[in-house]
C-alpha cells in the first residue's frame, strides 16, 4: 500500500538532510598525528616495547609487525585494529596543517616536526566514524603519546594540534566519564559578528554549531558555554541542551539549518 506520508515535503527534507550528513561525515578524516621532534620518530620496536608496559588508559598489543623498513605497524585495542604509519626508518607520514593550537604556541611547532599517523584499520573503514571506534582511537593515541620525543598531537578532523600532556589529560578524563574534549577534538573559530563556529564537531554529530554571542560577553566566556553545549550534543544530541545555561541562567535554544548541516544556538535577550 502507498503511504501518503511518504509524499510529505517535511519527510523529503529530513531524508535529504540525513543523506547530506552521512556524506559530510564520510569525507572527514578519522586520524591522529603524533608530531615528533626531528630525528625522534619511533620505530616499530619502540611501539612494541611501549605495548608491554602497563597501560594508563587503553591497553593495546601488536597484532602485526612487518619489516622495520616498511614503516608501519598494526595495533589491536579493545578488539579493534589500528595502523600506525610513518615509523622510522621509513619516511614520515603525511599530516594536515595545524589550524588551532591547545596548550601549544604556534611557534613551537614550526621546526620541522615529523609525523606518525594513527588511523582505524581497513576492516573498520565502514565504521570508522562510530563513537566506540573514535573513543578507542583517542585512547590508543593517549598511550602512544607516552613515546619520547613527542611534541604535539594532531586531530585532523578539527585541524587541531595539542600539547601531549593536554591531550592525554583531556582524553583520559573523557574515557572515564568526564567532559568531551571540545577544545581539542573540535575547535572554535570566532566570526566577525562575535559568534563562535565549531570545526570538527560534524565527525561526532553530523553537523557543526554556531553559537551567538550576547553584548558584553567575552570570547572566553562564550567558548566555555560552547564547550558545555558541545559536550551535551556529543553525549545526547540537541535535546540535551535543556541542561545548558549561561551564568545569567539563560538557556540555549537551537534551530537546525539543514542546507548547511549547521545547528544554530542562541539565548533570549
Amino acid at each position: 500500500m502507498i503511504n501518503p506520508a511518504n509524499f510529505n515535503p517535511e519527510n523529503g527534507r529530513a531524508a535529504q538532510f540525513a543523506v547530506s550528513v552521512i556524506d559530510r561525515r564520510a569525507s572527514m578524516p578519522t586520524a591522529l598525528t603524533l608530531q615528533f621532534a626531528p630525528g625522534q620518530r619511533p620505530t616499530g620496536d619502540d611501539v612494541a616495547r611501549l605495548a608491554l608496559r602497563a597501560a594508563e588508559s587503553t591497553k593495546f598489543a601488536i597484532s602485526h609487525q612487518p619489516d622495520a623498513d616498511e614503516g608501519w605497524i598494526e595495533l589491536i585495542a579493545m578488539g579493534l585494529t589500528f595502523e600506525a604509519s610513518g615509523l622510522a626508518p621509513d619516511d614520515q607520514a603525511h599530516s594536515l596543517a595545524a589550524g588551532h593550537f591547545f596548550g601549544l604556541e604556534a611557534a613551537s611547532t614550526a621546526h620541522g616536526l615529523e609525523a606518525v599517523r594513527l588511523v582505524p584499520g581497513p576492516h573498520l573503514s565502514s565504521g570508522r566514524m562510530l563513537m566506540p571506534v573514535l573513543r578507542v582511537l583517542c585512547g590508543l593515541g593517549a598511550e602512544l603519546a607516552r613515546l619520547p620525543g613527542l611534541r604535539a598531537v594532531g586531530w585532523e578532523a578539527a585541524s587541531s594540534w595539542m600539547a601531549p600532556a593536554y591531550f592525554m589529560s583531556a582524553v583520559r578524563a573523557w574515557l572515564v566519564g568526564g567532559a568531551f574534549p571540545a577544545l581539542g577534538l573540535t575547535a572554535l573559530r570566532e566570526e566577525q559578528d562575535g559568534a563562535l563556529h565549531s570545526e570538527g564537531l560534524a565527525l561526532f554529530t553530523g553537523y557543526e554549531v554556531r553559537i551567538e554571542s550576547k553584548p558584553g560577553e567575552t570570547p572566553q566566556e562564550l567558548a566555555k558555554l560552547a564547550s558545555r553545549a558541545i559536550h551535551h550534543l556529543v553525549q545526547a544530541g540537541p535535546q540535551a541542551l535543556a541542561n545548558v545555561a549561561d551564568p545569567a541562567g539563560k538557556v540555549l535554544h537551537s534551530e537546525m539549518a539543514s542546507g548547511d548541516q549547521l545547528l544554530r544556538l542562541w539565548r533570549e535577550a
